[in-house]
């Protein structure tokens, strides 16, 4: 399919769901390079419209937000909105699982919506009701992203996801990728024999960039590498990395094997898209549509709004990512702020099997360190129902005995020597439903099935 064909087949759905992505995309380009004034005001009065909004019509926030009252009806400047959403109580997902209906808005109100759901890569998935012009700015904000590096909606390209084994939801999904010129490399099939295959798949479509998980790139790559084999002819102008947090060892090996940079985007199914990465390598926060505070800077947890969501507000949310922020200008000429590192999620510390609590981060800084090898294609740690801990791995040809010592070693050290563990190469690491990467899976009494198919790999 052309690019024309596949940006009009896009533009179609679109209107045929009533989501006014282009009116969206509009406006954002009028914005992309306004100063920091024009667009904290633009911010603040987004801001100021969803409270009341979420004040008078949603269950939760009368309750929660009466004390607020007259700081809400009195709110009018940058100041003014930013002296509330200070004051404003931080939104956990507890309360959202636990008080779910609350957060709709009510029947006095007429939304269009189609249901968003979050991965589930931090617990049970949320699946909640977002409206059209939400979705709208979404989409948009994610056209301006990839325009920044010469990319129009439409241009053909490869999507490193997941690709449901459900037949039906298969074809659904195969169907989307005809009609948004693209073709798919699914994250759960990219075992070695099938490499030569998406390969020609890649190059017969002639993409001009890339989308993906980190995790599926990098992966695919690390076998690249070991055939003496790159993606340099294609010319790409950027590959686009979604999702997961991007590690700088992913991100070297990624651009090696493509010739293209690497630019990574932030966002959530409950804040929207957060963040982009400009062709200066800055993440910037699109303060059109999105809020984003680091108020405790020792904790370093990422607070998120989505200010175009009425259906199911969730205002000051915690999403569980850590990050940091960056000042100073950049030379994009983007005004918008930045943030500096994104390391993903902060919440639910990996609890060892004698009881010791760790970061949830501590597994991928075990396994930075091993980058430089290129023999280590996917890791996890699984702990078993009945306390047993494995760590399984899948490798290149090029691994050796010393390189699964060196990784042992540095596991003891970061675990505790208390903590035995039992290395397995295994030829493919289980199936999650998203195909994220995930460092650490506890399994619990529910998952005895898929305790099953985690002995089977051995």
């Amino acid at each position: 399919m052309n690019t024309r064909l596949a940006a009009f087949s896009y533009i179609a759905l679109q209107h045929l769901r009533r989501e006014p992505v282009m009116r969206a995309l509009a406006e954002l380009r009028r914005t992309e390079y306004a100063s920091l004034d024009e667009l904290l005001s633009l911010q603040a009065q987004r801001q100021i419209e969803q409270i009341r909004f979420a004040f008078g019509h949603v269950p939760y926030y009368q309750q929660t937000y009466r004390k607020f009252a007259a700081d809400i009806e009195r709110a009018h400047t940058v100041k003014d909105v930013s002296i509330l959403v200070g004051m404003l109580p931080v939104l956990k997902r507890e309360t959202v699982t636990e008080q779910y209906d609350a957060f709709r808005a009510d029947s006095t109100v007429v939304l269009r919506t189609h249901p968003d759901r979050t991965s589930g890569s931090s617990g049970s998935p949320l699946e909640f009701p977002c409206d059209q012009t939400a979705w709208a700015y979404r989409h948009a904000l994610q056209f301006r992203w990839i325009h920044a590096f010469g990319v129009e909606m439409g241009e053909p390209h490869a999507l490193f996801a997941g690709l449901h084994w459900n037949r039906r939801l298969r074809l659904n999904t195969l169907s989307r990728d005809f009609l948004f010129n693209r073709v798919r490399i699914s994250a759960y099939d990219l075992e070695p024999h099938r490499l030569d295959s998406h390969f020609r798949r890649i190059y017969k479509h002639r993409p001009t960039h890339f989308f993906g998980y980190p995790s599926a790139l990098y992966d695919f790559a690390i076998q690249m590498y070991h055939r003496g084999l790159d993606l340099k002819g294609l010319n790409l102008k950027a590959v686009f990395l979604t999702s997961e947090p991007v590690r700088p060892y992913q991100r070297a090996i990624i651009e090696e094997i493509t010739g293209s940079p690497c630019a990574e985007f932030y966002g959530s199914a409950e804040g929207g898209l957060t963040a982009f990465q400009c062709p200066e390598g800055n993440l910037h926060i699109n303060i059109e549509a999105a809020w984003a505070d680091v108020p405790d800077h020792s904790t370093r947890e990422i607070l998120v709004t989505d200010l175009m969501l009425r259906a199911f507000p969730l205002i000051k949310y915690r999403i569980g990512d850590e990050v940091t922020t960056k000042s100073g200008k950049c030379a994009c000429g983007r005004a918008h702020p930045m943030l500096d590192q994104i390391e993903g999620r902060s919440g639910d510390p990996i609890r060892l099997p004698n009881g010791r609590r760790l970061n949830a981060n501590v597994p991928s800084y075990i396994f930075k360190q091993f980058a430089g090898l290129k023999t280590i294609r996917r890791y996890r740690f699984v702990h078993m129902t009945d306390n047993r801990l494995e760590l399984q791995l899948v490798v290149t040809p090029g691994v050796t005995d010393r390189h699964l010592e060196l990784v042992e070693a540095e596991v003891r050290r970061a675990f505790g020597d208390d903590v035995p563990f039992k290395t397995r190469i295994v030829d493919a690491l289980p199936h999650l439903d998203n195909a994220k990467h995930r460092d650490y899976v506890r399994l619990g009494k529910s998952d005895e099935i898929q305790q099953a198919e985690w002995a089977e790999l051995g």
